[in-house]
């Protein structure tokens, strides 16, 4: 996992959530909004994803559902944070997963020389916004050798000084490219292949990254 804050503070996140029965619960977020109060809010918005989560460790939408709530009752600012929250089980490769309004995560296969990509879309929409949003969660399968890669779009909308962005196509290209290499290098090449592309451009947004590869 890396993350490159824009600023000072940041309004990504990712976490790694020990629960009950061997799972882990997996966590990308991205908060709207920069600076210390987007800070706050994600100090926040971690909170509450770390205590439903370990509340309802099998049911991520009935966990993200839980987070929306109290956040709409505790904060009055008009933020709100996009969030992809996973639950694996490592020694099955069952993963469930509810995306709430965040780009999708990718769960990708390179094996038998054949290439799969599986768009972990979204299941609804971003935490904070609606007392009436609902959520869907799904369900995926991590076998052997597969990789996870989950970002915020300060990858995707990472921009060069033509103004071109990054892109998902790109992404996708190079980590496919990498698909024999272990999740740091896979991690190691992409981040610095997107400053390779930004060049002496600023860096408009936090860049958050995840790649996870099972190997056993």
């Amino acid at each position: 996992a890396a993350l490159e804050p824009a600023r000072e503070t940041s309004g990504d996140f990712y976490d790694f959530i020990p629960l009950s029965d061997r799972k882990w619960g997996i966590v990308m977020a991205d908060v709207t909004d920069k600076g210390m109060g987007a800070a706050i809010f994600m100090a926040l918005s971690n909170t509450l994803v770390r205590t439903y989560a370990t509340r309802f460790p099998t049911l991520p939408a009935v966990a993200l559902s839980a987070v929306s709530e109290r956040i709409l009752s505790d904060t009055r600012g008009g933020m709100f944070v996009t969030t992809f929250f996973g639950i694996l089980e490592p020694h099955t490769g069952r993963f469930t997963y509810a995306n709430a309004g965040h780009p999708p995560a990718y769960l990708i296969s390179t094996q038998r020389g054949k290439e799969s990509v599986d768009p972990l879309r979204r299941t609804g929409m971003a935490l904070g916004v609606s007392e009436q949003a609902t959520w869907k969660q799904k369900t995926a399968r991590f076998n052997l050798g597969d990789f996870l890669i989950l970002y915020t779009d300060g990858i995707t909308e990472a921009q060069n000084s033509q103004g071109e962005f990054f892109g998902e196509e790109r992404m996708l290209d190079l980590v496919l490219s990498k698909g024999a290499c272990c999740a740091s290098e896979i991690r190691d090449t992409l981040l610095d292949e997107v400053h390779r592309f930004v060049g002496r451009a600023p860096q408009h947004d936090d860049i958050t990254l995840v790649v996870i590869r099972r190997t056993e």
